[in-house]
């Protein structure tokens, strides 16, 4: 008050040395001020006694005049301007409604006012009277955080090696504005509640609120009275220990402590930078938010995020939990008839009675959890694409024994029988072991019938002649091939053996003396 009234005394004392007629020059020594202010003083003064030249004597009534003239002077400069561009001023608030975005736009263009002017002429003219009165809400430390996605343009990924669209995530604590930021590449249910655990960490606790917007990676269907939440993000609520309240489709004023954030980072921090990929946006960003974002006045609370975060948030807010938590990946799935389930192209196996039935499968990176009306109905390890995971206990009495006798289980029967049969069971299951198990299971069964010997002299025949399937070895014992005289290749002795039947052999002697008496030739004998 003491200054407003020190400044008004020192105007009215340059009013005077003007009616007194002192040289400019002199005046401004004295009042330490420029000669164009006092040149303008003298105008305005000049303009008042030109109005009404009855008050030249009237110092009070000069003053008064002065004083209005001096208000409706600075009030027209900048309101004048404004009124005269009101137009410009209507199509820049379409782009943005941003006080700070629009007197630096407008100020480009020429006007010479400050802030507080844009503020007065926004608020005289209504310019906003189309948007419906908002009640600010404000909170205890510790109660709620308000999170939400925005697009922050193209960034380079180095795996898939080109600009992919980037995300900026905002988790803004209601009380303190402290927010937590971080770039990323999808908007999954993964990468959402990955970016909560992360930001959690960074303050070092967790709220009891949590305000999402209504995107599917948080609530599955948006209601008033009932929303319905993604089950991974129930989950992550449920070991966090906190209540996830979204607000309303199309209400984003009811989470807008986020939206403001979010702004604040696309104005503040994206324009003029540059990012090599990914990691080199987050750190970029974080410096920022350390040296600038959390170091700032708030426009509503006049004081640093940082500063109220520390002083009264930060010991209200819940301890974290001791254990880690696994995002989970839920799948409503049918249930194929091999009895398996595809989840991520790896294969899961559940009890033969649920064949064909639609199943909930939950998945994480230690555990396959899979329900059918909230019953637990089957436990798997993770495996890779492509791999099966199959308990044994899940198929029926007559198809276990064929999936407990694989390719290993058939080599070694093999060996038990003998080499031939070992090698026929071998080539058999090198070739396609998926389609040729079941026949060589059923070359192993044939010595139930035939005996070990028969089957390993059938084994032996095919092995010579190069028929390496089912049919064939069969086909030997049923006609008791295997018991016929032959020459065969003794693959250890590497030479062709010839087996005769004594009886049927010929006395070489008498045999030469019958061809002696047919053909001639008596030194044959003796030769």
């Amino acid at each position: 008050m003491k200054k407003r009234e020190l400044e008004m005394y020192k105007i009215k004392e340059i009013v005077e040395a003007i009616i007194q007629g002192r040289p400019i020059k002199s005046i401004a020594r004295r009042a330490k001020i420029s000669k164009n202010t006092v040149k303008k003083y003298r105008n305005i003064y000049e303009k008042i006694i030109n109005k009404n030249n009855s008050i030249k004597d009237n110092i009070e009534l000069i003053m008064k005049e002065f004083n209005s003239a001096r208000k409706l002077d600075r009030y027209s400069l900048n309101f004048g301007w404004l009124k005269n561009n009101n137009e410009l001023l209507n199509e820049m608030i379409i782009e943005s409604k941003n006080y700070n975005i629009l007197i630096e736009q407008l100020k480009n263009r020429g006007f010479k006012g400050s802030y507080s002017s844009l503020l007065r002429y926004i608020n005289k003219t209504n310019i906003f009277n189309n948007e419906k009165p908002a009640m600010r809400i404000e909170t205890k430390p510790g109660e709620i955080a308000q999170v939400d996605f925005g697009s922050v343009g193209l960034i380079w990924d180095e795996t898939t090696k080109k600009k992919i669209k980037a995300y900026v995530f905002v988790m803004t604590l209601g009380f303190s504005r402290h927010s937590y930021y971080e770039i990323v590449k999808n908007q999954k249910i993964e990468t959402w509640c990955n970016c909560h655990i992360h930001a959690f960490q960074y303050f070092n606790g967790v709220v009891k609120t949590v305000i999402p917007d209504n995107l599917k990676s948080a609530v599955i269907k948006a209601s008033f009275l009932d929303p319905i939440l993604n089950n991974s993000y129930k989950d992550l609520a449920k070991h966090y220990s906190f209540q996830v309240d979204p607000c309303l489709p199309g209400t984003p004023e009811h989470k807008g402590k986020v939206e403001s954030g979010v702004k604040y980072v696309k104005n503040n921090f994206i324009p003029f930078k540059k990012f090599f990929n990914f990691a080199d946006a987050n750190n970029q960003l974080s410096e920022w938010n350390e040296t600038k974002a959390k170091l700032r006045i708030h426009g509503t609370t006049r004081k640093m995020p940082i500063e109220l975060f520390n002083r009264y948030e930060k010991n209200e807010l819940t301890s974290l939990p001791n254990s880690f938590f696994e995002i989970p990946i839920y799948k409503n799935l049918k249930v194929y008839r091999d009895i398996h389930i595809q989840f991520d192209k790896a294969y899961y196996s559940v009890p033969y009675e649920y064949n064909g039935k639609n199943v909930l499968a939950r998945k994480t990176a230690s555990q396959m959890t899979i329900f059918y009306e909230n019953k637990l109905i089957a436990t798997h390890i993770p495996v890779e694409p492509g791999k099966r995971s199959t308990n044994n206990d899940h198929l029926p009495k007559n198809q276990y024994k064929y999936i407990k006798e694989d390719k290993d289980y058939c080599l070694n029967q093999a060996q038990k029988i003998g080499n031939n049969t070992h090698i026929i069971i071998r080539n058999m299951l090198i070739t396609n072991p998926l389609r040729n198990l079941r026949g060589a299971q059923n070359v192993l069964r044939l010595s139930k019938k035939y005996g070990k010997e028969r089957l390993e002299n059938a084994c032996k025949r095919a092995v010579f002649f190069g028929n390496n399937n089912y049919y064939s070895i069969k086909s030997i014992l049923e006609k008791a091939i295997d018991k016929q005289l032959f020459l065969f290749f003794d693959l250890n002795k590497n030479v062709i053996e010839k087996k005769l039947n004594d009886k049927y052999a010929k006395n070489l002697k008498e045999y030469l003396t019958e061809v002696i008496k047919r053909y001639g030739n008596n030194n044959a004998i003796e030769n």
